[in-house]
């Protein structure tokens, strides 16, 4: 082995973290502008206000025209990161729209970045860099994910901290002392301030405490438990400005979030559902469908195992011994087992609104893919045919990233091969209007009109997209409520079933009825497809 190799070899985990990142700053600023993020700045505007306001800070300037917080109807959203994001417009005197979101892109994309360094720290605590590596890469290379980590400042976030806390939680368990029950506490209430479901974490993390057989007889285990409690309530109010008033607000923001407030339609499986009333199998569907099938197939596979372990723990808890697992892999193979099906349980038995896939229960999927890793990692050590095993992985990890190359920046409409391409139009698909900019963008190029009128045959607002581009290009769109006005009519088919702009021509709509239409009228002239299907249009009147 040369030393140029042993060198590769030594610091790869290194080297693919650098290209990860040299791909973050490349790309950070080529998506769009999602329907949702001007709500969720807002959130942060009026929770910095409200800062400024409640410590009477006047050496700083309020944003104006925003509603007061106590008045705010999404008050009770988390916005610790909000409130991050804020401070860096601020600091660095970020003004025009663009500059804004592209900031905004950029640090959500870093801080996951940062969460999958701290996945492959918990992967190397039981696994060898090769591995880890692989699970890493697999942890990356999830299409949704991954794109939305550049865009979705809630549930990517959310992740985010509930993956350190995830690193911190299993690492107590190797060295039992207090800065990981300091950290653990901060992160969980990161978590938690981020979205009240983190809850799960100090829940579980007592739970497991208890259950390893920490003697909390002993003084030292019961301050660490004294600790962590009391650290995880104080760093909670602190980092949440809706507890301010009343710590008590966490558990109504609980009800709040489970019983969401958006009131708007879901398109699945060919049908319109009420997102307060999907389908008991929506999430555990919509993960089946649009996840990497190299994540499902190893997965199923780790959960057999993990079950199989868990079954043999408690079989021999009743010949004598103190603990189910065996060790601290199988402990937090049960943890993983119990983030997955405890939130899929109470979604389901609660009945929670969920809605546009299943990015609000992102924050399981390190564990899922945890899981896998567990899976590859016996099949390793079981089969003695390695180079064929690397063959394999390695071919399915480059098919998942010839896949996100080419379908950038739209990765998020990803469907595996288990629905097949006529069946994804039965599906959402550019449900946040990422290719809304590019669209307008597209007939700024094909119209040489001072002014051009646009028509939108879509619930999707594409006047947050035209806020993205340029003061000149805006003022060139103009859209209008008149169709037979319209000199392009655009359309990014996502529609729900009470269309209120057109219900001169739909009452109860279905995307196929409207495409029909357009396509009878109008004369499509540019279409942005993923995987050969058609995600957003520009038409002209025939």
């Amino acid at each position: 082995m040369n030393h140029y190799t042993k060198f590769v070899n030594q610091n790869i985990h290194y080297i693919i973290f650098f290209i990860f990142f040299l791909f973050i700053i490349n790309i950070y600023d080529d998506f769009g502008f999602p329907n949702d993020e001007e709500i969720s700045r807002n959130n942060g505007l009026i929770a910095y206000n409200y800062i400024l306001d409640i410590f009477n800070i006047n050496f700083l300037e309020k944003y104006p025209n925003l509603v007061d917080f106590n008045n705010y109807y999404d008050k009770d959203y988390g916005v610790i990161f909000e409130l991050f994001l804020v401070l860096v417009e601020k600091a660095l005197s970020i003004e025009d729209t663009k500059s804004i979101y592209n900031s905004r892109h950029l640090f959500v994309s870093i801080f996951f970045f940062i969460s999958c360094i701290y996945f492959y720290l918990t992967l190397r605590l039981f696994f060898s860099k090769k591995i880890s590596l692989i699970g890493v890469l697999i942890f990356i290379l999830h299409p949704r994910i991954l794109s939305q980590s550049f865009y979705n400042s809630k549930d990517i976030i959310f992740l985010v901290f509930f993956c350190i806390s995830n690193f911190y939680f299993i690492y107590f368990f190797h060295k039992k002392n207090f800065k990981n029950i300091l950290l653990l506490s901060i992160f969980a209430s990161l978590t938690i301030a981020t979205r009240p479901m983190g809850l799960i974490i100090p829940i579980l993390f007592i739970f497991f405490f208890i259950m390893v057989n920490i003697n909390i007889n002993k003084l030292n285990h019961k301050v660490l438990l004294f600790s962590f409690c009391l650290l995880s309530l104080v760093f909670t109010y602190i980092f949440w400005p809706y507890l301010w008033e009343n710590p008590l607000n966490i558990f109504y923001s609980l009800k709040t979030m489970s019983k969401f407030r958006w009131l708007g339609e879901v398109f699945f499986n060919g049908e319109y559902y009420i997102a307060k009333y999907m389908p008991w199998y929506y999430i555990p569907y919509t993960i089946l469908i649009t996840t990497p099938l190299i994540i499902i197939f190893t997965f199923l596979i780790g959960l057999y195992l993990s079950i199989k372990n868990l079954f043999l723990g408690l079989i021999n808890l009743k010949d004598g011994n103190e603990n189910i697992w065996k060790n601290n892999l199988e402990l937090y193979l049960f943890y993983s087992l119990l983030v997955i099906f405890l939130t899929i349980f109470f979604i389901i038995e609660l009945k929670a609104t969920v809605y546009t896939g299943w990015r609000q229960v992102y924050f399981i999927y390190p564990s899922i893919v945890f899981i896998s890793v567990y899976c590859i990692d016996f099949i390793y050590k079981k089969i003695n045919q390695v180079r064929f095993i690397d063959v394999v992985l390695y071919f399915l990890i480059i098919l998942n990233i010839l896949w996100i190359f080419n379908n950038h920046p739209y990765q998020y409409n990803f469907y595996n091969l288990i629905i097949s391409k006529k069946n994804i139009k039965n599906f959402e698909l550019d449900y946040y209007g990422i290719s809304n900019l590019e669209i307008l963008n597209k007939i700024i190029k094909l119209s040489k009109k001072e002014i051009i009128r646009v028509y939108v045959f879509s619930v999707n607002p594409y006047h947050l997209s035209k806020n993205m581009m340029n003061e000149v290009d805006k003022k060139r769109i103009q859209f209008t409520e008149e169709i037979n006005e319209a000199d392009y009519i655009v359309s990014n088919h996502y529609y729900q079933k009470y269309y209120y702009k057109n219900k001169n021509y739909f009452e109860k709509v279905h995307p196929l009825e409207v495409e029909k239409y357009l396509l009878e009228n109008f004369q499509l002239i540019y279409e942005i497809r993923t995987s050969n299907i058609n995600i957003n249009s520009i038409y002209k009147k025939k």
